[in-house]
């Protein structure tokens, strides 16, 4: 940033975006650039040592890929239809070639101003409205777009939508807000377009984003921006005196986009910060200064007695060794170490001739979802050095396919071999990518379940401290003098050096191959490290004494379930071998895909994805299970740095086993017993499982070897836990160290009824060589077919707000087809499924309803009561030990129900889950139509496995609502929900494909105005009774409640108080039923239900989202819990989820309230979705301030 010298302003000043991805989150960083740029004594001298030398990542080139770009989109239009503004006032030229409408105007000028900061800058392309641009055989074209060409904006023009061309091959965060200032730009002078702006990107791709995703953040940092201006123009320059500068920034992460990083590090060397003692935490720090221990040295010298009383007395002395001896290095220069007791170094497996040593390099910035594994490196004990490269994902799977196949044959013919690596990254993303892929998923298995990867990592965790600010191989390296002899310094370098190669790859070979040696001697060094740390290892006193018994053991264990078919590790093989064989019927398929000829015919492709969509549907269920079991087996060796990142897994290492009646007893060790535990939860920790569920408790035998028993949590307690373990008298005694939720649902008749109905589709298909067959719901699904009619006509338009005619029209004239109808919140979605329903039965029709949930099914089922279906003409099997007495008739097994089937002389329904759909007794006779309702919950797999069963599918739900969960990214984008797969990339369901529901009719305007931003591209509106409903003696609309606090990550206790007392105010005027508290973690319910229960409000209801999805009330409050982004459990991205969002504000009819932290909207974009989720927050808070 400057100071404008030029300007009609005094105090104006110049920014970019560099200083806005600064300014999100640091205030050190800006006003060390204010006060070097206002020439604050002291200042420029200071930082001048510290400056980093101005990096062009591929400047040159990337001003090469925009000629290009140019070059192409001038070819493709008229002389006149592509300008560049040539004249001295570039802005005023611009302006006037967008008012005279020329459709593309190249390198025009943009400039904005807020407050004292200043925007000036050069969109690469400038298309107007009703251009769209698009790639065709790798060339950009611009070409009128069809969809936009009456689109105009408020000001009564069609406008400009704003491109910047990058060489990178995806977005950044400091794009989107390029972007975005672009976007303000254009609004501020009247000439945005209604439509979504984005990137033109060097994988000769486009990115497209809403005005929504982007521009609330970039204001939000600006206004950090305004604010330090207005302070210096204010000549109050006190906090930019170098004595008032804070010399580092505040979080150690923040360091990456900072300014001056290695002056942060210098400054908290020079203070002693103790966030240099490796493993310490943000909350563990807190804890520590409150208590008088405020730097390194004064924790190395601390006494027991200076333990503050809220910290685990293990972790304190564990913090205290480590900065005991990172104190000790800094006095005498000197690096140490000191192995623990009981060191995992014990079974490290002695060295075996065909070792490998494995590293992996990722690029996490691809284009596709899940990033790029581009680099599988590995050395043996020779040295030398294997690698794999790949540069797509076609490649990635070849290259991941050499490899595991190298390392496996090796492994088989020498059973005392081993694979080293270090940290768990490895293990985790050959585990993905087998799945990713559908190839080498037996071998991966064998790999990981039979202990052939070693993590070094947990090795060195398990066995040594070392006197290093962290247990980074590059740190451990001091110990084994290795010497490096590539040129790129971490992971993060090779990162940014493989961006570079990929910008590079086109445009010069010869500097592309140059950078790429680069990063695979980093590679190499890694490999060549791994095997130097390991040979240091293992030459430390009690190295692998205890391998032999520790494989012993493992053998004993083996033989034990194989005895035993029912044992878990038994179910293992079991589905491993149902897996295989699986593949083997589906092989016929996959030789009709393996030499596919991709890009040449982009029809043609599509159909070959839906056919591999059709094979891997086939193996979908069962691959579930052998994930569930193999991601069991990485949860139990994991180290507890990956459990706390862990959703699903929660680290208890210091919980009190309750007093047991078992205590003291003389018993068979093999005898089963039941043991009581609590957990009091840590700053930071969270956990996301519900009580009931079924949990794994892990403890560790002894080297930092670890077993696991099953168990159950039993209850939630604020930040307080409570569960039960089932184990053995001579396990008792092991206590647990983490626990983790048990996720294995068998599939039952789903797993034949997919088989069946998919591989029935592919032989009915032939090849994908040919067009899929018409005539079947299923393949219309699959193919994103709009519905076929009877008549060959197309679907009615709806008039004015009642939807109920032109539904119930199409519904009747479907054709062995599917159609969607996408319901928002409260827009009666219901209400047209149970009414459409009653119509049909009413017609003599067979009708099926499921679901993913009992309830959601029964909910339907209701609403066809209501609408006159008779009970009698109603079926449904009930949930297992549900005895409530139901309206309709509820058949007590599968072939009662088709009994009851082959009684019904009109019309009927029966509901049920898919399971029900996928029996044979239920599947002996089809249904006319089967109703998928919260089908963008509902598996496509399920979709495809019950749709065999039904001429017709009718798909009911929501894809910005809670989506579907699973456990892995599948092969053949099956990991998708049925509606989330039919709608595609839209968010909102288009004409041809069905009915978009843009009415509420439980929103009042005010609460319906940000969830309709949030979620629907400002089309949902409110239904007029809605607009008339008010809660008497307030007024309707969404408010901000504020509430300041430190450290909260699940568990807020201010937000709490905060609750309840906006719940007391608001029971003033209505019921307990009708207020719902809703918030993103189970600690903050269970606390926030804990508070009420205090006061007597038994009835007002509380809980995360999940539990709300369907219900409505005319309050809502919604409690954030966490205090900053850094603080919040998963990230943003969970707790400012745009569908978790949606459906918390959504369930208010009248009023909503969102309780939460100031401090949590200031936050660094670390990648795309940061930038987004901040933009909600900030969008949502301007919603309230309006």
């Amino acid at each position: 940033m400057y100071k404008l010298k030029d300007s009609d302003s005094p105090n104006l000043w110049a920014f970019n975006t560099r200083d806005l991805m600064r300014a999100a989150t640091c205030d050190h960083c800006i006003k060390l650039a204010i006060a070097k740029e206002l020439d604050m004594p002291g200042v420029r001298s200071l930082l001048e040592p510290y400056a980093l030398e101005g990096k062009t990542l591929a400047m040159a080139y990337g001003d090469k890929f925009e000629s290009e770009i140019e070059e192409e989109l001038r070819a493709s239009l008229n002389p006149d239809d592509f300008r560049r503004p040539e004249g001295k006032d570039t802005f005023a030229e611009t302006v006037a070639l967008m008012h005279a409408g020329v459709p593309v105007i190249y390198q025009g000028a943009l400039r904005h101003r807020s407050g004292l900061a200043e925007f000036t800058g050069r969109p690469d392309f400038l298309v107007r409205g009703d251009y769209d641009l698009e790639f065709v055989k790798g060339k950009l074209f611009a070409k009128p777009a069809k969809s936009r060409i009456a689109a105009k904006n408020e000001h009564g023009t069609i406008g400009y939508i704003a491109w910047d061309a990058k060489l990178a091959s995806s977005a950044k965060p400091h794009y989107l807000l390029q972007v975005a200032l672009y976007v303000e730009a254009l609004d501020a002078i009247g000439l945005k377009a209604h439509a979504m702006h984005g990137l033109i990107l060097g994988s000769r791709t486009l990115e497209l984003f809403e005005e929504g995703e982007i521009v609330p953040a970039m204001r939000q940092a600006r206004s950090y921006l305004e604010t330090a201006f207005e302070q210096a123009a204010s000549g109050d320059l006190k906090d930019f005196e170098l004595k008032h500068l804070s010399l580092h920034c505040d979080i150690q992460s923040t360091c990456s986009i900072c300014e001056y990083p290695d002056l942060c590090e210098h400054n908290r060397k020079e203070i002693d910060h103790l966030v240099q003692v490796a493993g310490i935490n943000k909350s563990q720090i807190e804890k520590l200064k409150k208590a008088g221990i405020a730097t390194m040295a004064a924790l190395a010298g601390a006494s027991d007695e200076q333990r503050p009383s809220d910290f685990v007395p293990g972790s304190f002395d564990k913090l205290r060794k480590q900065a005991k001896l990172q104190t000790s290095f800094r006095e005498t220069g000197k690096h140490s170490y000191l192995v623990v007791d009981d060191p995992e170094i014990g079974v490290l497996p002695p060295a075996s001739a065909n070792d490998i040593f494995f590293d992996m390099e990722g690029f996490p910035y691809f284009e596709e979802k899940g990033g790029l594994e581009y680099l599988f490196g590995a050395i043996t004990r020779d040295k030398k050095f294997h690698e794999f490269w790949a540069h797509d994902r076609e490649q990635e799977a070849v290259a991941f396919t050499d490899f595991v196949r190298f390392a496996y044959d090796k492994l088989q013919a020498d059973p005392t071999a081993h694979v080293y690596h270090y940290a768990p990254y490895e293990v985790t993303a050959l585990n993905k990518l087998a799945t990713r892929h559908g190839v080498m998923e037996a071998e991966v298995d064998w790999l990981i379940t039979e202990g052939k990867m070693i993590d070094l990592y947990k090795v060195v965790k398990g066995s040594i401290m070392v006197s290093q600010p962290s247990y980074s191989i590059k740190k451990l390296e001091a110990f084994y003098e290795f010497g490096r002899k590539s040129t790129v310094v971490d992971a993060g370098s090779s990162i940014e050096e493989y961006d570079y190669y990929r910008q590079l790859a086109e445009q010069d070979p010869a500097e592309a191959a140059r950078v790429l040696q680069t990063i695979g001697d980093y590679n190499e060094d890694d490999c060549v490290s791994t095997l130097a740390l390991y040979q240091w290892l293992s030459s430390m006193p009690g190295a692998h004494a205890k391998f032999a018994e520790f494989r012993q053991a493992v053998d004993r264990k083996k033989a034990e379930w194989a005895a035993d078919p029912e044992d878990e590790d038994s179910a293992t093989n079991k589905a491993e071998r149902e897996l295989a064989e699986l593949q083997r019927a589906t092989d016929h398929m996959a030789k009709a895909i393996a030499d596919w000829r991709w890009g040449e015919n982009p029809e043609a492709d599509y159909r070959a994805k839906i056919w591999q969509a059709l094979m891997h549907s086939v193996l979908y269920y069962k691959r579930e299970e052998v994930i569930t079991f193999r991601e069991r087996y990485l949860r139990r060796e994991a180290v507890d740095e990956t459990l706390h990142a862990d959703r699903k897994a929660l680290v208890v290492a210091g919980c009190q086993r309750e007093a047991s009646g078992f205590d003291g007893m003389h018993l068979n060790p093999t005898v089963k017993i039941t043991l009581d535990y609590t957990y009091v939860l840590e700053p930071g920790q969270t956990l996301l499982l519900k009580p009931g569920s079924a949990i794994y408790v892990r403890f560790s035998y002894g080297a930092n070897q670890n077993e696991l028993d099953r168990g159950t949590l039993v209850s939630i307690d604020g930040n307080r836990i409570s569960f039960k373990r089932v184990t053995t008298i001579a396990n008792a005694n092991f206590e647990p160290n983490a626990i983790f939720e048990d996720l294995f649902i068998r599939a039952g008749g789903k797993q034949d009824a997919v088989r069946e109905n998919s591989l029935g589709l592919a032989n009915e298909w032939v090849s994908p060589m040919f067009e899929a067959p018409i005539g079947n719901a299923t393949l219309d699904l699959l193919m994103r077919r709009s519905p076929a009619l009877i008549d060959d006509g197309s679907l009615l338009p709806v008039s004015g707000d009642d939807y109920l005619p032109a539904v119930i029209n199409a519904v009747e004239r479907m054709h062995r087809t599917v159609l969607a109808i996408q319901g928002p919140p409260g827009s009666g979605k219901t209400y047209l499924g149970s009414r459409t329903i009653a119509h049909l039965v009413a017609q003599g029709k067979k009708i099926a309803v499921v679901a993913n949930s009992h309830s959601a099914v029964e909910n339907l089922l209701s609403g066809c009561i209501d609408a006159g279906v008779s009970s009698g003409a109603i079926a449904k099997q009930p949930k297992k030990e549900d005895r409530t007495a139901r309206a309709w008739t509820t058949p007590s097994s599968y072939s009662v129900m088709k009994n009851w089937r082959a009684k019904q002389a009109g019309g009927y329904v029966i509901g049920g889950t898919a399971w029900t759909f996928c029996s044979s007794y239920v599947l002996q006779e089809e249904f006319d139509y089967i109703f998928i309702d919260e089908a963008a919950q509902f598996s496509l797999v399920d979709a495809i496995a019950v749709g065999g069963g039904s001429t017709n599918m009718v798909l009911l739900g929501d894809p910005m609502q809670l989506t579907q969960v699973v456990q892995a990214v599948h092969p053949g984008g099956v990991d998708n929900s049925a509606l989330g797969h039919y709608m595609g990339e839209q968010q909102i369901l288009d004409a041809e494909h069905g009915y978009f529901v843009e009415v509420t009719r439980r929103m009042h305007p005010s609460v319906n105005a940000p969830v309709s931003w949030l979620s629907y591209q400002n089309r949902l509106h409110s239904h007029p009774d809605a607009a008339a409903q008010q809660v008497s003696g307030l007024s309707p609309g969404f408010e901000l409640h504020p509430v300041s606090h430190i450290g909260n990550s699940s568990h807020s206790p201010e937000e709490v108080e905060a609750v309840l007392a906006l719940t007391q105010k608001h029971l003033q005027l209505v019921g307990q039923t009708e207020v719902l508290i809703v918030a993103p973690y189970n600690a903050q319910v269970d606390a926030i239900r804990t508070a009420l229960d205090a006061v007597g409000l038994t009835e007002v209801q509380v809980g995360t989202v999940d539990k709300f999805q369907g219900r409505e009330a005319h309050i809502v409050i919604v409690s954030l819990a966490a205090s900053t982004s850094d603080d919040a459990p998963r990230g943003l991205e969970f707790l400012l989820d745009r569908n978790r969002m949606n459906v918390a504000l959504s369930r208010a009819k009248t009023n909503s309230y969102l309780v939460f932290s100031p401090d949590l909207i200031r936050t660094r974009f670390n990648n795309v979705e940061d930038v987004k989720a901040i933009s909600r927050l900030a969008g949502l808070l301007e919603f309230a301030k309006n």
